[in-house]
């Protein structure tokens, strides 16, 4: 089995580490701006939240799997395109999806409800990304499957400013990260 050169791990994590932009006000116009600091949560919101927690759950599982996967193949080229955890990450997003079909979504919840539907739809394109392409190693076959996931990131990321109760590690806060930072000031001296 071949290991993933330093080379190729630094240009790996930065890939996974670079923060996503911040969404733009004006992007989704006919949803209410994000407001979570500013107003109280009424119970509707409440129990949204609380009905919404273990499908968002889903949604973090399985973007995990996903870019676990990712690094497997791009660390030891084996192909992965039937690996088992891909059935465990569809299986999450599917329970998910139940959850997010099922909830009733209060006014208050639109602008985080439309962030995860994002996200899940990202992650459907990630999984089926996947399942096609992670045969080989090279570049272009990391992205095809690394460009959706990062989408479902940043909808994920989006989702935890919109309403309260919701959290995602951001990949560069992961406990690798803080590993690779050092080794790279070094290697600049």
């Amino acid at each position: 089995m071949r290991g993933l050169s330093e080379r190729s791990g630094r240009k790996l994590a930065e890939r996974f580490s670079e923060p996503p932009a911040l969404p733009l006000a004006d992007a989704a116009p006919d949803l209410p701006p994000p407001d979570c600091a500013t107003k109280q949560i009424d119970d509707a919101t409440a129990a949204y939240v609380a009905e919404m927690r273990m499908s968002f759950e889903g949604l973090r599982q399985a973007e995990a799997q996903l870019a676990g996967l990712l690094v497997l193949a791009a660390a030891t080229g084996q192909a992965i395109a039937g690996h088992p955890m891909l059935d465990m990450a569809a299986d999450a997003m599917a329970e998910a999806a139940d959850g997010i079909r099922s909830v009733k979504i209060p006014p208050r919840a639109e602008h985080h409800h439309a962030h995860v539907l994002s996200a899940l739809q990202a992650l459907r394109l990630t999984l089926s990304a996947a399942r096609r392409c992670l045969v080989r190693r090279d570049a272009a076959t990391i992205d095809t499957v690394l460009v959706p996931l990062r989408q479902a990131h940043r909808h994920l990321l989006w989702a935890t400013g919109a309403l309260p109760g919701f959290e995602v590690v951001a990949l560069s806060q992961a406990c690798c990260a803080q590993y690779a930072a050092p080794r790279d000031r070094r290697e600049r001296r």
